[in-house]
Protein backbone atom coordinates (compact mmCIF):
# COMPACT_ATOMS: atom_id res chain seq x y z
CA UNK A 1 0.00 0.00 0.00
CA UNK A 2 1.04 3.64 -0.55
CA UNK A 3 2.31 4.98 2.28
CA UNK A 4 -0.64 8.05 2.07
CA UNK A 5 -3.38 4.95 1.93
CA UNK A 6 -4.84 2.96 -0.67
CA UNK A 7 -2.47 3.36 -4.45
CA UNK A 8 -6.74 3.53 -6.36
CA UNK A 9 -7.04 6.43 -4.12
CA UNK A 10 -4.19 8.29 -4.50
CA UNK A 11 -4.00 7.89 -8.20
CA UNK A 12 -7.62 9.55 -8.10
CA UNK A 13 -6.59 12.19 -6.53
CA UNK A 14 -3.14 12.78 -8.46
CA UNK A 15 -5.82 12.70 -11.87
CA UNK A 16 -6.03 15.81 -13.89
CA UNK A 17 -10.13 17.13 -14.12
CA UNK A 18 -10.21 18.57 -17.56
CA UNK A 19 -13.08 20.54 -18.53
CA UNK A 20 -13.05 21.54 -21.92
CA UNK A 21 -13.99 25.17 -21.95
CA UNK A 22 -12.01 27.84 -23.51
CA UNK A 23 -9.65 28.30 -22.01
CA UNK A 24 -9.89 24.94 -20.44
CA UNK A 25 -10.04 24.40 -16.68
CA UNK A 26 -8.44 21.54 -14.75
CA UNK A 27 -9.64 20.12 -11.69
CA UNK A 28 -7.13 18.99 -8.68
CA UNK A 29 -8.57 17.11 -5.94
CA UNK A 30 -8.58 19.42 -2.74
CA UNK A 31 -7.88 22.93 -4.79
CA UNK A 32 -9.77 25.65 -4.93
CA UNK A 33 -11.07 27.10 -8.76
CA UNK A 34 -11.78 30.48 -8.68
CA UNK A 35 -11.80 30.35 -12.55
CA UNK A 36 -14.84 28.14 -12.32
CA UNK A 37 -17.01 30.49 -9.58
CA UNK A 38 -17.55 32.62 -12.51
CA UNK A 39 -18.64 30.56 -15.16
CA UNK A 40 -20.12 27.88 -13.08
CA UNK A 41 -21.25 29.61 -9.98
CA UNK A 42 -23.40 26.57 -8.08
CA UNK A 43 -20.93 24.32 -8.86
CA UNK A 44 -21.13 20.72 -10.68
CA UNK A 45 -20.12 17.37 -11.12
CA UNK A 46 -17.41 15.63 -13.09
CA UNK A 47 -17.83 12.19 -14.24
CA UNK A 48 -17.32 9.27 -16.49
CA UNK A 49 -18.94 6.12 -17.64
CA UNK A 50 -15.80 4.56 -18.74
CA UNK A 51 -13.82 1.74 -17.22
CA UNK A 52 -16.36 0.81 -14.57
CA UNK A 53 -14.63 0.42 -11.25
CA UNK A 54 -11.11 0.82 -12.47
CA UNK A 55 -11.43 -2.00 -15.00
CA UNK A 56 -10.26 -1.12 -18.40
CA UNK A 57 -12.79 -1.70 -21.15
CA UNK A 58 -11.80 -1.26 -25.11
CA UNK A 59 -12.51 1.92 -26.62
CA UNK A 60 -15.87 0.99 -28.47
CA UNK A 61 -17.05 -0.45 -25.14
CA UNK A 62 -16.24 2.99 -23.00
CA UNK A 63 -17.65 5.04 -26.31
CA UNK A 64 -20.97 3.16 -26.10
CA UNK A 65 -20.87 3.91 -22.19
CA UNK A 66 -20.79 7.42 -22.61
CA UNK A 67 -23.08 8.16 -25.12
CA UNK A 68 -25.13 6.23 -22.44
CA UNK A 69 -24.18 8.51 -19.97
CA UNK A 70 -24.75 11.68 -22.19
CA UNK A 71 -28.13 10.11 -23.15
CA UNK A 72 -29.22 9.79 -19.50
CA UNK A 73 -27.93 13.47 -18.21
CA UNK A 74 -29.56 15.00 -21.35
CA UNK A 75 -33.27 13.19 -20.33
CA UNK A 76 -32.79 14.30 -16.69
CA UNK A 77 -32.78 17.91 -18.20
CA UNK A 78 -29.31 18.71 -17.26
CA UNK A 79 -26.63 20.66 -19.59
CA UNK A 80 -22.86 18.92 -19.57
CA UNK A 81 -20.14 20.07 -21.22
CA UNK A 82 -16.32 17.31 -22.11
CA UNK A 83 -14.24 16.48 -20.44
CA UNK A 84 -11.55 14.61 -19.67
CA UNK A 85 -10.08 12.38 -16.87
CA UNK A 86 -6.13 12.89 -16.94
CA UNK A 87 -3.32 10.81 -15.36
CA UNK A 88 -0.54 12.99 -15.11
CA UNK A 89 1.62 9.98 -14.76
CA UNK A 90 0.77 8.35 -18.17
CA UNK A 91 -0.13 4.45 -16.75
CA UNK A 92 -3.66 4.97 -17.08
CA UNK A 93 -5.55 6.12 -20.25
CA UNK A 94 -7.34 9.01 -20.71
CA UNK A 95 -10.77 9.22 -19.79
CA UNK A 96 -13.75 11.07 -21.58
CA UNK A 97 -15.61 12.52 -18.71
CA UNK A 98 -18.46 15.30 -18.56
CA UNK A 99 -19.30 18.15 -16.22
CA UNK A 100 -22.27 18.60 -15.82
CA UNK A 101 -22.84 22.19 -14.11
CA UNK A 102 -25.15 22.74 -11.28
CA UNK A 103 -25.93 18.87 -11.04
CA UNK A 104 -26.72 18.38 -7.54
CA UNK A 105 -24.05 16.07 -5.60
CA UNK A 106 -26.72 13.02 -4.72
CA UNK A 107 -27.78 12.95 -8.32
CA UNK A 108 -23.90 12.29 -9.01
CA UNK A 109 -23.89 10.05 -7.46
CA UNK A 110 -26.74 8.48 -8.30
CA UNK A 111 -25.48 8.41 -11.94
CA UNK A 112 -21.84 7.10 -10.92
CA UNK A 113 -23.26 4.02 -9.02
CA UNK A 114 -25.53 2.82 -12.19
CA UNK A 115 -22.84 3.31 -14.77
CA UNK A 116 -20.11 1.71 -11.96
CA UNK A 117 -17.81 4.50 -11.14
CA UNK A 118 -16.29 4.16 -7.97
CA UNK A 119 -16.70 7.63 -7.52
CA UNK A 120 -16.55 11.33 -9.04
CA UNK A 121 -15.52 14.36 -8.57
CA UNK A 122 -17.75 17.36 -7.35
CA UNK A 123 -17.78 20.97 -6.60
CA UNK A 124 -19.80 23.07 -4.85
CA UNK A 125 -20.20 26.84 -4.69
CA UNK A 126 -16.90 26.88 -2.97
CA UNK A 127 -15.22 25.57 -5.77
CA UNK A 128 -13.31 23.07 -4.11
CA UNK A 129 -12.87 19.98 -5.95
CA UNK A 130 -13.65 16.93 -3.84
CA UNK A 131 -13.31 13.40 -4.69
CA UNK A 132 -16.40 11.68 -3.07
CA UNK A 133 -16.48 7.72 -3.16
CA UNK A 134 -19.67 6.20 -4.56
CA UNK A 135 -19.29 3.54 -1.21
CA UNK A 136 -16.58 2.77 1.34
CA UNK A 137 -13.55 4.65 -0.30
CA UNK A 138 -10.29 2.13 -0.60
CA UNK A 139 -8.65 3.34 2.25
CA UNK A 140 -11.55 2.80 4.48
CA UNK A 141 -11.69 -0.98 3.37
CA UNK A 142 -7.63 -1.69 3.69
CA UNK A 143 -8.73 -0.18 7.65
CA UNK A 144 -11.10 -3.10 7.95
CA UNK A 145 -8.97 -5.43 6.07
CA UNK A 146 -6.15 -5.12 8.58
Amino acid sequence: MSPGGHPLDAAYRAAHYRIETAPPLILRIGQAHPALAARFPHGGVFLTACNPRSRRLRPAANARRMRALCRAVERAGHAWLPGRGLDPHGSWPDEPSLWIPGLPLESGLRLARRFGQNALVWCGPDTVARLVWTGPSPTAQARHIC
